[in-house]
């Protein structure tokens, strides 16, 4: 299997509010309230969701040497005024394959040449292991934070930082 990047385009904000949905739904299961996971992600994907997706997104694509097929597994996008990476969400199915480390190496080297030093994310609950893996976190880069959701939902979360630098060649 290959992981490949590329910005994403309106004709995929459909793949993407799915694997939003889905990795909300199997990701935080049992770190937040099943009601509020139903609040979170319910409706149907919005004008307005897909032309963020269209200027911002970025998506992992999956391929093999058997397929000639390409499957959108996983999504990010940097929100560059804040330096802040938002919607890392991969598919359940690819969970585990280096997904969500590829899309996060990928924004942050996009960062770094925008003369980004440091990134920002709230992290949900169950993905904070993930992100400190990456290198986000730690003594003095992350906090306890709330949430709020344009729904009307708070969910406790944690705001995390790392301090980019130039990766070594090899």
């Amino acid at each position: 299997m290959m992981i490949t990047i590329r910005k994403a385009t309106k004709a995929d904000a459909q793949a993407c509010w799915d694997i939003r949905n889905a990795a909300i739904n199997k990701g935080c299961a049992g770190f937040y309230d099943v009601g509020d996971l139903i609040i979170w992600t319910e409706g149907e994907l919005t004008e307005q969701f897909s032309r963020i997706v269209d200027a911002h997104f970025y998506v992992a694509e999956l391929s093999s040497d058997e397929l000639a097929l390409k499957t959108v597994v996983g999504t990010a996008m940097l929100d560059e005024p804040y330096a802040q990476i938002e919607a890392l969400f991969v598919s359940p199915d690819a969970m585990g394959l280096g997904v969500g480390k590829a899309l996060l190496q990928f924004i942050e080297t996009m960062a770094f040449n925008q003369g980004i030093a440091q990134l920002r994310l709230e992290s949900t609950l169950n993905a904070v292991d993930f992100y400190r893996h990456c290198g986000f976190g730690g003594e003095g880069l992350e906090e306890e934070s709330i949430y709020c959701s344009p729904r009307g939902i708070a969910l406790e979360c944690r705001v995390m930082y790392k301090n980019l630098v130039r990766r070594k060649s090899v």
